[in-house]
């Protein structure tokens, strides 16, 4: 009953049921439009605009068309991706997400169920450490590293992108999501595009929700 008020009553504002502090900083969740989200200090982290993101990403990718035979998600989050993947473009696919937020991972078990996707494997590790070290290959690699507004440091560097293209699989592909909100997150969006198509054969770049650049590298 209390959820159902919530999320009827925040249609016409958000209302904040929890606060805490994340490995990259502040953290909320709200109940935002009739849905909960994560949010950090700047930006949506899971469920609201991010969200929208990758449901229009792997659309315009073709991933259901694809059917991938598996997927790797740096940066899982609270698990927008993998809900996505399982409970929207009907995936039923074996997942490992990697993320190495204690508090984000805690949220996505606690407040989205995430122990109910089946077939999930969660890692509490460094993502960067994590391709770097794996000896294995997915059809589907999803990149979602950010802390708060900004995209992580080092997903544009050579080294990061060569790991990618050894854990993809010979048919697979790459999906980066990236920000370009002013000079400096527009020239290291552009410094990841550059480096992908030195890396890989074809490379598009979409534009969401105004500043979202996500890269979909085949």
């Amino acid at each position: 009953m209390m959820s159902f008020l919530l999320r009827a009553l925040s249609w016409f504002w958000p209302i904040r049921i929890w606060k805490g502090h994340g490995a990259h900083g502040p953290l909320e969740l709200v109940w935002e439009q009739g849905r909960l989200v994560v949010n950090s200090a700047r930006a949506n982290q899971a469920f609201g605009s991010l969200h929208r993101v990758w449901q229009r990403a792997l659309r315009e990718a073709d991933v259901a068309k694809r059917r991938p035979m598996n997927a790797l998600v740096l940066g899982f989050g609270a698990g927008s991706v993998a809900h996505i993947l399982r409970g929207e473009v009907g995936l039923d696919l074996p997942i490992t997400g990697v993320d190495n937020d204690s508090a984000m991972l805690e949220l996505a078990r606690t407040h989205f169920q995430a122990d109910r996707i089946g077939n999930l494997t969660l890692h509490a590790a460094d993502a960067f450490t994590f391709a770097r070290q794996i000896d294995r290959t997915f059809d589907l690699v999803v990149v979602d590293l950010f802390n708060d507004l900004d995209f992580a440091e080092g997903v544009e560097s050579a080294a990061f992108v060569n790991d990618l293209r050894r854990i993809r699989s010979r048919t697979g592909i790459v999906l980066i999501n990236t920000v370009a909100y002013n000079a400096s997150s527009s020239a290291r969006s552009a410094r990841l595009g550059h480096e992908l198509r030195l890396h890989f054969k074809d490379v598009q770049e979409m534009c969401y929700e105004e500043i979202n650049r996500v890269f979909i590298a085949l």
